[in-house]
């Protein structure tokens, strides 16, 4: 068994997804140019080009994503703050970790770790 954990897991397979989809629905639903996605995700205009032509995930994962009852309803939920500018990076990064602790419960059959406190 190779020492992999469930974060290492996530950020390879379940985090890219999770981006592309909330980078579809601004662009989608909201209407954005991908310079104002960019701008609002902290990346570039290239990256966002890329997640909307399927180079950089799956888009069945995408699909996926937003057909499933509570992860699109999650990626919606960021999409929105995203463009409204209504959320600070502390409540979209617990928004990101609950949807990718969805993702990993129904792709993987995986339960996240406790977080721990310090």
């Amino acid at each position: 068994m190779l020492l992999r954990p469930h974060c290492e897991i996530a950020a390879s397979e379940i985090v890219p997804a999770i981006r592309a989809a909330v980078v579809y629905c601004l662009s989608k639903e909201y209407g954005l140019s991908n310079y104002t996605i960019a701008k609002k995700i902290g990346t570039t205009a290239s990256t966002v080009s890329h997640y909307l032509k399927d180079k950089r995930s799956k888009f069945e994962k995408v699909e996926e994503i937003l057909k499933d009852e509570e992860a699109g309803r999650l990626v919606r939920l960021i999409a929105k703050k995203i463009a409204e500018d209504s959320a600070s990076p502390e409540e979209l990064g617990f928004l990101m970790c609950r949807t990718c602790r969805t993702l990993m419960r129904k792709w993987r059959k995986q339960t996240c770790l406790p977080v721990p406190s310090f």
